[in-house]
């Protein structure tokens, strides 16, 4: 299992010292540096009514965190690899009075990215997956910034990591309406389906992003891993080698050619070949087809 904790970052500006005067941007220092919740939370309050707008928005972003603040726990969750997380959430009560304040801050400021994202974030982390594709389609609608498609796959790689494949489909599918034609959206979605076994649904996909962006090597590298998985084995050999021709990050190469390996032992049933490409890139007990196996398998002299 994996343990995962990321804390709610909505404002990135530094925070200010604590002056006689009260100013809005002292929240970050009472709830962060000082931990006093109550404090940031009565400082906040008395600038929701404010004629400033701006103020107004900063405000509600303080409460959502002020929310959160000291409500953190740990939770287990199950994933769709038949395993489970252990990681950071918070109290369903702190949540919803986050969401609050965010939907609020959305309200009075829709084009701010950083509340968009706060509340992707704070749906993610306590495990309300559903609400939280809901509210990308939402965000997606409104937020139409140059930066609003790496903003949103972010997630779905998080989603990834979480091994919550099924809820990074339909993460990833919501993106795909609002963003058609992007070959990473339409990898994705391979990649995401792939990786559930849904390889023949996968494949189309695939098939679509690497010919949308030839260069990309992770897009030939998923589509070949498929057609593994497909049993199309001549397709799998012309794109494993094709994404591998395209990486340049030489611990990728690595790892990718020790897995194409074990692809030509197993598959091509070239077991010469395979050893090879084994000792010149798979750690020793991942030499099995080398003569004698893992043991058998040193690097000649």
């Amino acid at each position: 299992m994996k343990t995962r904790f990321a804390p709610l970052a909505l404002v990135v500006a530094a925070a200010c010292g604590y002056a006689q005067e009260p100013h809005l941007a002292d929240w970050q220092t009472l709830l962060v540096e000082k931990k006093d919740a109550e404090a940031a939370r009565a400082l906040c309050t008395s600038f929701t009514g404010s004629k400033v707008l701006a103020e107004q928005v900063e405000a509600e972003k303080c409460l959502a965190n002020v929310a959160l603040s000291g409500n953190g726990g740990v939770m287990l969750e199950g994933d769709d690899a038949g395993g489970g997380n252990l990681r950071g959430g918070y109290k369903p009560e702190a949540v919803d009075e986050a969401l609050k304040h965010l939907n609020r801050g959305l309200q009075l400021a829709p084009n701010d990215l950083s509340i968009h994202q706060g509340r992707l974030h704070v749906l993610e982390a306590s495990g309300r997956y559903r609400e939280m594709i809901e509210a990308l389609d939402e965000s997606a609608s409104i937020y139409k910034g140059k930066d609003a498609l790496d903003a949103w796959m972010a997630y779905a790689a998080e989603l990834g990591d979480l091994r919550q494949y099924q809820a990074g489909l339909d993460f990833m599918k919501v993106i795909e309406k609002h963003f058609p034609d992007s070959p990473d959206v339409i990898g994705n979605i391979g990649a995401f389906l792939s990786i559930q076994g849904k390889t023949k649904e996968a494949i189309p996909y695939l098939e679509k992003a690497a010919q949308s962006a030839p260069q990309d090597p992770i897009n030939a590298w998923d589509l070949g891993r498929a057609y593994d998985r497909d049993e199309q084995i001549a397709l799998a050999e012309t794109w494993y080698n094709k994404g591998i021709s395209l990486m340049t990050d030489p611990a990728q190469i690595k790892q990718s050619r020790c897995i194409y390996a074990e692809f030509v032992e197993k598959k091509l049933k070239d077991a010469p070949r395979a050893c090879k490409l084994q000792i010149e890139s798979c750690e020793p007990d991942r030499r099995t087809a080398c003569a004698g196996g893992p043991e058998g398998a040193k690097k000649p002299q």
